[in-house]
């Protein structure tokens, strides 16, 4: 029995261990009740491992083989990879989606212009009466409910300096091509990308079918149909503030929205300037907007992350608490392969996106195959049009992601544990909304933006 009661010793030191710690980073992530319930666990665990030292009953030894006893049934249940297998199925399909169609190519439609005339007279007359509800409405953080002076101003200020950079996303390609090794290229590409502030960088072939159709944004002409011209996607991520996120609905979380497209924006255009001073075709896709090409579906197969149930790349480090990068290029480099780690089958049960969505945009029901993927459907539209009701992108969604927790050690030791199975995925998913809770709680604005600000606003 001694090594029974030893056994017992470390799993309760362990215990003990996990919750300070667990109680310790909450408290630096300023997430109250997730503190305070660590906190009292680790204080009854405390008890229970001094209780194990000075008492000796044959009940307690009945608690130390239970204890063991549910450890083991623990662990054997965290190793069996029951639905792991789970995949994003994609199909054979050759649709594309038409720039002009997205969301935010309809919401630079002005009532007046020729864009307006001929969107809604000849390609889409029976979008033009929900489309007009949002034309009256301000632009994103330029007024609604949430619609805050001395912050909001500065999105525009981000977003004002990514707009100088939409013609610098192409160019002249140098006229001596440089020879070089397709691996070792990669390499190269990859550790140059990081270096320029990239935090996961992946390879992908290019599928024409994530290419967009027709330009709906940007300096170039408006209609024109896109011709795809390369080879190999160079996708990559940039890690999103937690503290800023855990605002949403509220504006900085569109203060960093707009830093990170920012930061991207630099990434990309130097990225493809470099490749073609070697001698390749290369093109940087950026926000405000100059992309030709669809970001999730590339930084899924460059292995950046999963797709989840709210539309968002899910990634193993972050969660979905990333903003992406793309440069397409013709420069010979080695493709990845998709990584998959369980989100399939988290979001089938999580549901926690779905349920605190205010527009009630992201589908609580299955998925659906679109243009040959199956996945969960977002409904752009209600989406779209609640950001310009409150004038913010809210990103409750990212917030509330059990996956989007902050970066640090302790984080990532439960994302990892989560990839081991469907059983630690449900464990994650309870722990998740018993230290969390099912709602967002709200949070006081970082100090530096405080000054001159009013009180927070109810959504």
């Amino acid at each position: 029995m001694k090594i029974i009661h030893y056994i017992s010793l470390i799993l309760w030191g362990f215990i003990t261990t996990f919750f300070v710690l667990f109680s310790l980073y909450s408290i630096k992530e300023k997430e109250k009740r997730a503190a305070v319930r660590a906190g009292l666990i680790f204080v009854i665990s405390v008890g229970i491992f001094i209780l194990q030292l000075f008492v000796k009953t044959e009940l307690l030894s009945k608690f130390q083989m239970t204890t063991v006893a549910g450890f083991v049934i623990f662990a054997i249940a965290s190793i069996i990879p029951y639905r792991n297998h789970l995949k994003l199925r994609i199909l054979p399909s050759e649709e594309r989606v038409d720039e002009r169609d997205t969301m935010f190519a309809r919401g630079e439609y002005i009532p007046g212009t020729r864009k307006y005339e001929i969107y809604y007279t000849k390609l889409h007359p029976e979008k033009k009466e929900f489309d007009d509800i949002f034309h009256s409405l301000p632009d994103v953080c330029e007024g609604g409910s949430l619609y805050e002076p001395l912050n909001s101003k500065i999105c525009g200020a981000e977003f004002s300096f990514i707009t100088n950079l939409l013609n610098a996303v192409d160019g002249e390609v140098a006229e001596e091509k440089i020879e070089v090794n397709p691996e070792e290229m990669t390499k190269r590409i990859k550790g140059f990308t990081r270096y320029l502030g990239a935090d996961l960088v992946g390879i992908a072939p290019v599928e024409e079918r994530y290419f967009y159709s027709h330009v709906g944004r940007g300096p170039e002409e408006w209609g024109k149909e896109i011709e795809v011209k390369h080879k190999y996607a160079i996708s990559f991520a940039v890690e999103m503030d937690y503290e800023m996120v855990s605002n949403a609905p509220f504006i900085p979380t569109s203060i960093e929205s707009a830093k990170q497209y920012e930061r991207a924006a630099l990434i990309s255009v130097t990225l493809a300037n470099y490749i073609r001073s070697i001698g390749y075709s290369a093109r940087a896709h950026i926000s405000e907007s100059n992309y030709q090409a669809m970001l999730p579906p590339f930084a899924y197969l460059a292995g950046i992350g999963e797709l989840g149930r709210m539309g968002y790349i899910i990634t193993k480090e972050f969660g979905p608490r990333v903003r992406l990068g793309l440069v397409t290029t013709n420069l010979p480099l080695v493709p990845d392969k998709p990584r998959t780690f369980g989100v399939q089958d988290f979001c089938t049960f999580c549901k926690k996106c779905a349920e605190n969505c205010p527009s009630r945009a992201i589908p609580l029901g299955d998925k659906t195959v679109v243009r040959g993927v199956e996945k969960w459907q977002i409904d752009y539209e209600k989406c779209y049009l609640f950001w310009r009701k409150i004038g913010t992108d809210c990103a409750l969604c990212m917030y509330t992601c059990p996956y989007g927790k902050a970066t640090n050690l302790f984080h990532s030791l439960i994302r990892s544990y989560s990839t081991l199975s469907h059983f630690a995925r449900r464990v994650c998913k309870i722990g998740d909304d018993f230290f969390y809770g099912r709602k967002p709680r709200k949070k006081a604005y970082p100090e530096w933006m405080k000054p001159g600000l009013k009180k927070h606003k109810k959504v």
